[in-house]
């Protein structure tokens, strides 16, 4: 009897010592801590910051788990929504050249919206007869947010600056758009500078954000 209750307390003792295990710690903080570089099946984690080669999967760090720090593999052949995702649309029968406040119906609390494409086509463009060379215009795109039941959306404006179109015949519009998840954009914030008129408008930032350096 007095050796089956020294194994008992001796396994006991040993399952309590491992419910938590450190590796190059000596204070984990959690089932398994591991300090340093890990093999898992076979491939090493590379902490090196060295050329990318190859094929890869992203590996995204959770803020919402406990202890924080959840590692998470983001593949995205798995996923409906990528970090980021490219699609074009297409607008046709498109009055004149102006496309006002569309909406994308891409929510603007959760997603990055950027016009990366646009190309109008259909319509014969007016010139403007009193420039020399005759002014076709220029594209003008931007993305503004628009509100409907209570919510914030992502709204396409586009048009053809001083030009609109010389016939009846209706335009095209094809525009690429660039959508971003926002919880994976880093938002650098507002930076102001300005521009001299000395020898043309030109000018160098020297508030760059120190990433783009």
């Amino acid at each position: 009897m007095r050796k089956i209750t020294t194994f008992i307390l001796a396994v006991g003792t040993f399952l309590i010592a491992q419910s938590q295990v450190g590796i190059n710690t000596k204070t984990p903080q959690s089932t398994l801590d591991v300090e340093g570089e890990t093999l898992v099946e076979s491939y090493l984690i590379d902490t090196v910051n060295s050329s990318a080669s190859g094929n890869y999967l992203l590996l995204t760090r959770s803020k919402d788990t406990t202890p924080v720090g959840k590692v998470k593999l983001l593949d995205i052949a798995l996923r409906n929504v990528a970090p980021v995702n490219s699609y074009k649309v297409v607008l046709t029968n498109v009055k004149q050249d102006e496309v006002v406040s569309l909406n994308t119906g891409l929510e603007t609390n959760k997603y990055v919206v950027a016009i990366t494409g646009a190309v109008f086509t259909n319509a014969v463009s007016a010139a403007n007869m009193s420039t020399t060379p005759k002014s076709y215009g220029a594209y003008s795109t931007e993305v503004t947010p628009v509100t409907s039941n209570g919510k914030s959306y992502h709204a396409i404006n586009l048009s053809f600056k001083g030009a609109g179109t010389v016939s009846s015949t209706n335009g095209t519009w094809t525009i690429t758009l660039n959508v971003f998840e926002r919880s994976l954009v880093k938002d650098w914030g507002t930076f102001n500078g300005s521009v001299t008129a000395a020898s043309g408008y030109s000018g160098v930032s020297t508030n760059t954000p120190l990433g783009l350096q």
